[in-house]
């Protein structure tokens, strides 16, 4: 029984710990989740807040998963795994019966799961949360209670930490479509998604669907029209200029909230296009509304996560990123005249290395929890 206890702790705290882990390094992708969320339930009035609440779900997420592995505060924690993970069964139930959205976004943009598979791995981790939840009286002490919450509060602040500096520039490590190194000739052919569309009509009360080859006759009344993706991926995000077709250094600048762009980060992407030009290149500036080169507005911050920043691409592939506030810093004729694959080399190897801090900053951690815990358990015991 002890093994299995054991078991059902680990397979369900990585699994907590990876989902919050790679939404907290990108926090603006999360934001962008939590949006649909909030959009199919109808609560507009906490569109603004997205973001905000996204973090907050990926550090208790995150947190949650590290209190699980190491047994801290598991009369409560059991109690919250448990309440959370029925929540997220039901709600990826409603998603798979009724397809509001096609992607949970339960992994962010790193692993995506069809709604059907979201349930079952939830129904999965509701059992393990329930037998947890359980066997919580079972859980011994690691350290006193007041230690044990410096602990808590310690992983907490560490996640946000994460969150927040990625919010303030741009993700380290990417995982959208855009990510540097990333074709786009090669994912315009991957965008094979298939899409189908529903039509409601009424008649003498009556609400009836129909597919678009069995419309009805004119003695129905229209209502309204769904359209769901069907099958496929839509890896690329449906960017209205073709920067694919593009030949050699190109540079862009994406604002996709205009509303936002304060004097200062406008002052930067006009020093940055006077920097281009300087040196022979021309910067065009993409955004949703008036004024702009026109670009749907989910589009563009899925090619840059920083409202007003910039990416360099090369031939159609996606060489350099820079956050708004790292604009006024780039030397444009030092990255211009680099050979792109050592730049995307030089990027890849930058990730990897961030992966690498953030795993050993984890595991250094832990080990920390472990040696004050066993400490504090020795001079009880004496």
């Amino acid at each position: 029984m002890r093994l299995l206890r054991g078991f059902c702790r680990i397979v369900f705290a990585l699994t907590f710990i990876l989902s919050g882990a790679l939404k907290l390094v990108d926090p603006v992708g999360t934001g962008l989740i939590i949006t649909e969320y909030l959009s199919f339930m109808h609560l507009d009035f906490l569109l603004p807040a997205a973001t905000g609440l996204g973090i907050g779900l990926s550090v208790l997420e995150f947190t949650l998963g590290i209190c699980v592995l190491i047994g801290l505060r598991m009369k409560i924690v059991a109690w919250v795994a448990l309440v959370l993970t029925a929540v997220f069964t039901g709600l990826t139930l409603y998603l798979m019966l009724y397809n509001p959205i096609s992607d949970c976004g339960c992994f962010g943009e790193a692993i995506h799961l069809t709604n059907t598979q979201t349930f079952f791995k939830n129904l999965i981790l509701l059992a393990l949360a329930l037998f947890i939840f359980l066997n919580r009286k079972r859980a011994t002490r690691v350290a006193p209670a007041a230690l044990e919450w410096v602990f808590v509060g310690m992983f907490a602040i560490a996640g946000l930490y994460v969150a927040l500096r990625a919010l303030a520039t741009i993700p380290q490590v990417d995982f959208t479509a855009y990510r540097v190194g990333s074709s786009l000739d090669e994912l315009a052919r991957e965008n094979t998604a298939r899409f189908e569309t529903t039509f409601f009509y009424v008649k003498d009360g009556q609400v009836q669907e129909f597919s678009l080859d069995e419309l009805p006759d004119e003695s129905w009344t229209y209502l309204e029209s769904k359209t769901v993706q069907v099958g496929g991926s839509t890896r690329m995000a449906q960017v209205d200029f073709q920067l694919e077709q593009m030949q050699g250094p190109v540079l862009a600048v994406s604002v996709y909230d205009p509303a936002s762009l304060s004097a200062r980060q406008q002052e930067r992407i006009d020093a940055f296009r006077q920097m281009a030009l300087r040196q022979g290149y021309e910067v065009e500036v993409y955004g949703p509304a008036e004024g702009y080169r026109t670009a749907d507005r989910k589009s563009l911050m899925t090619l840059n996560r920083s409202n007003g920043g910039a990416v360099y691409f090369n031939d159609g592939t996606v060489v350099a990123k820079w956050a708004n506030r790292d604009l006024p810093v780039v030397k444009l004729d030092e990255v211009l005249v680099e050979d792109p694959d050592v730049l995307v080399l030089r990027h890849r190897i930058r990730e990897q290395l961030y992966i690498s801090i953030l795993v050993i900053g984890t595991l250094v951690l832990l080990l920390l929890v472990r040696v004050l815990c066993k400490t504090f358990i020795k001079t009880d015991s004496e």
